[in-house]
């Protein structure tokens, strides 16, 4: 099979920004790889299927030249998308083009969005949706393509249409993670840049799928929010953590550094899980000399050995989840972290040379008021880190949020209608509106990216090519604050 993994050109959408399609809740400031597409690309590929990874928005394809290469390959079995929640508009209209030029074609969804409300996704008995974790699925998929579509009906982890009536398959059971190939970056062809990352070039990475605590408001990188909606849908409990064993994730680091990345952003939910296998990732990739960023809690940022360890191994930023600088507020969430090891996580994390980051969610709890939402921005400035990460929590389908929200009739639409969480808001709490913390927002990042300080220690991190792409970042990010309504 000839298959194209696609993500499509941005003059597709209203907004015309490209869609970060790794956490999938905003118009990225930075560009990322779709990872999570690339992971499916990769797979059919081994399978033995000729693969195009498309990403228009990173190698400047526009719809005209998007559809000229469709016109030039109608040999193209099928178009598959990840598609997140601010991605609808354009992966339809990308399907309808593709359908336009070659009617038999097929067409497969999978990502957060699609496992949620396949339905929206199913326009014809062409398109398929693939629910929760996708890899396996497709390859059950791509066999079954071989005898046609009566055995669509066999295949696990899908919807699809059946004389005209939608079928929900049963779900597909989750995989040993080392037991899937890390993506072959060697597909990429576009280039990427990362707002955090001073080093180029640079690439993303996943360690792990999944999280074992319970924050009411969590969302986690746009895979994991695809496999906790598929258990949803099947009134399971949450599913479990998996890791990637300390040998795989070493092999794909050299991977990466044999390719010749210089640094890596891993969007693991968390990245410090054990202490024991952070350990002896460490010791086998500080010979590699890359450079690393990666998210954890604070309340797991206490041995100094093991921090100086990951800095002597490359790291170079943590993004710590701080949330709220207000106990009530992180209990109320069920956060099941006490304030004062915020704090005490920066101050180590820095001691040991490697930068923090914090982070400031507004609107997660019923408690918030203008008050606590101002007392988090100010405890967050306080700590003085290069970058302060900004968010209004939304009640996405996969959280525990959207379901106390839907009760307490805080959704002024009725139910989750996606938006950018770093620049928009959808719920009128009890104390403070969407409206007031939309505006909060977008005052702290204005505030933030037109700083001088922020803006000399993005020259003294960066020369040429890395001072270009952090530029491009902060103009990106700028324009689409002043742009919003």
């Amino acid at each position: 099979m000839n298959l194209l993994f696609l993500v499509p050109p941005v003059d597709l959408s209203k907004k015309k920004k490209p869609v970060d399609r790794v956490y999938g809740c905003n118009y990225g400031y930075d560009y990322k790889p779709a990872i999570h597409l690339l992971s499916l690309a990769t797979i059919a590929q081994q399978a033995g299927c000729r693969v195009r990874f498309m990403d228009c928005p990173a190698e400047g394809y526009n719809s005209k030249k998007f559809i000229h290469y469709l016109n030039n390959h109608r040999d193209i079995n099928a178009v598959v998308f990840f598609s997140v929640w601010l991605s609808k508009e354009e992966d339809m209209s990308a399907a309808d083009i593709a359908t336009g030029i070659s009617p038999g074609i097929k067409i497969i969804f999978s990502g957060p969005y699609p496992t949620w409300q396949p339905g929206i996704f199913l326009k014809n008995s062409n398109y398929i949706v693939i629910r929760g974790e996708p890899e396996n699925t497709l390859l059950e998929l791509i066999r079954s393509f071989k005898y046609g579509d009566n055995r669509l009906s066999e295949v696990t982890g899908i919807s699809f249409l059946k004389e005209n009536r939608p079928v929900d398959n049963r779900m597909k059971e989750l995989q040993d993670l080392d037991a899937i190939a890390w993506p072959d970056r060697r597909l990429l062809k576009g280039e990427y840049y990362f707002n955090r990352l001073d080093t180029y070039p640079a690439t993303i990475m996943c360690a792990s799928r999944g999280c074992s605590y319970a924050c009411t408001y969590c969302a986690p990188q746009a895979l994991d929010q695809a496999i906790e909606l598929e258990y949803l849908r099947f009134n399971l409990a949450k599913p479990p953590l998996r890791l990637k064993s300390p040998q795989a994730v070493i092999r794909e680091f050299q991977e990466i550094s044999v390719l010749g990345y210089r640094s890596v952003e891993l969007c693991d939910n968390q990245f410090l899980w054990d202490q024991k296998r952070m350990v002896e990732i460490c010791e086998g990739i500080r010979q590699l000399k890359l450079k690393w960023i990666c998210n954890t809690r604070a309340d797991y940022l206490k041995d100094k050995s093991l921090l100086k360890l990951m800095k002597e191994a490359g790291c170079q930023l943590i993004y710590i989840g701080t949330e709220a600088f207000n106990q009530a507020i992180l209990d109320d969430v069920n956060k099941g972290l006490d304030l004062r090891q915020n704090y005490r996580a920066v101050e180590l994390v820095r001691e040991c040379g490697i930068e923090p980051e914090v982070s400031v969610l507004l609107g997660a709890s019923g408690l918030e008021d203008e008050k606590s939402v101002l007392e988090s921005i100010s405890e967050a400035k306080k700590m003085k880190t290069r970058f302060v990460h900004y968010s209004v929590a939304l009640p996405l389908p996969n959280t525990k949020l959207y379901q106390i929200a839907k009760n307490k009739g805080w959704m002024k639409t009725g139910d989750f209608i996606p938006v950018d969480n770093t620049r928009d808001a959808t719920l009128d709490l009890p104390l403070i509106n969407a409206a007031r913390l939309k505006k909060i927002v977008r005052q702290c990042y204005i505030r933030q990216y037109l700083s001088l300080r922020l803006a000399m220690r993005q020259v003294v991190y960066c020369f040429g090519r890395q001072l270009t792409y952090k530029i491009k970042a902060w103009f990106n990010f700028l324009g689409s604050q002043f742009r919003s309504s």
